[in-house]
């Protein structure tokens, strides 16, 4: 499960601390619903770089207006190398055509 990072966040600008005190929890909430012997991985690219080397089965982003970018280049990525790919969130809720 990824949260791939706003395009403001790769501005010198960028303060990731305050970023983290309010944390998105809709991967964790999807997480919560898995089997406890399934395993999941969230990664959020504001907290830390994505690991692009894994071969997960199933990626699972989470998009908004200003990360759809890098969400859909991660989903290009991921579903070149034959893993299902689920995009959600409020930007693929707003236009469902275009994710």
């Amino acid at each position: 499960m990824i949260l791939p990072a706003l395009t403001e966040a790769t501005s010198p600008f960028f303060r990731p601390i305050k970023y983290s005190l309010f944390p998105p929890l809709g991967l964790a909430t999807l997480a919560g619903y898995l089997d406890p012997d399934d395993e999941v991985t969230i990664t959020d690219e504001h907290v830390q770089r994505i690991d692009t080397g894994d071969e997960p089965d199933l990626v699972v982003i989470q998009v908004y207006i200003t990360s759809a970018r890098r969400a859909y280049e991660l989903a290009d990525l991921y579903r070149s190398r034959g893993a299902y790919v689920c995009l959600g969130g409020l930007h693929v809720t707003s236009l469902p055509d275009e994710a």
